[in-house]
């Protein structure tokens, strides 16, 4: 059989349309594990990026995934973060509607300040996994939404797994970890230093593919229905 894929369009609270793209896995969907959300950074969309080969390793890992653009897709700038929870939760709730249970949220680059902030922006406590892979560019050029993204961390809840590649040379990828595992201080945080990757993961996909799906999967006994 083929994987299943559906384009998609949510409505949020606050009145925007957003697209996106629902992968599904093969096989019995009684069988299928927890959704996943995937979420894009700057300057991508949900058809381009990591947000758009990344899914092919979250379906053949069992996991419906629905890579959605944000309200601010193929901007290189970052615009409207304060409202950035309300896109967020506009894919949390179709998730859990369709398959019965909350998200895992993925995400890379820029969309990991809007994914740490969603709890403390939003107060929706639902998501118990999540997944930053290029965590802390934003420090170089707003450190003022860095400042923000530490303050709001304190309300994660759950498990992170934060991937970082070992030869990004766009970003102090370890004290940018750091700092995130002493701000989560309620969420138990594990980070990984992909060898051979950089920013984006350029030749390096397949791997960071496993290295999520490794990790989810060794952690699925904790998710909550």
């Amino acid at each position: 059989m083929r994987n299943v894929l559906e384009l998609v369009t949510v409505r949020t609270e606050d009145g925007i349309e957003l697209d996106g793209a629902m992968y599904l896995p093969d096989g019995d969907a009684s069988k299928w594990e927890t959704p996943i959300l995937g979420v894009h950074g700057l300057t991508w969309n949900f058809y381009r990026g990591p947000l758009r080969w990344l899914p092919a390793s979250f379906v053949a890992g069992g996991h419906p995934c629905l890579s959605l653009n944000m309200r601010d897709h193929d901007l290189d700038q970052p615009k409207d973060f304060e409202l950035s929870h309300h896109d967020l939760r506009a894919g949390i709730d179709y998730l859990a509607s369709r398959f019965g249970r909350a998200p895992i949220i993925v995400g890379h680059g820029y969309a990991n300040n809007k994914i740490v902030s969603y709890p403390a922006q939003s107060g929706d406590d639902r998501i118990d996994r999540y997944v930053l892979a290029t965590l802390g560019s934003v420090k170089k050029y707003r450190p003022d939404i860095w400042n923000s993204v530490l303050a709001s961390a304190g309300r994660l809840r759950g498990r992170a797994l934060v991937v970082q590649g070992a030869i990004d040379e766009l970003i102090e990828a370890r004290p940018r970890a750091d700092e995130l595992v002493m701000a989560a201080k309620d969420c138990a945080v594990d980070v990984s230093y992909l060898e051979g990757g950089n920013h984006y993961f350029h030749g390096k996909e397949t791997e960071l593919g496993r290295v999520i799906v490794d990790w989810l999967r060794a952690n699925r006994n904790e998710e909550r229905p």
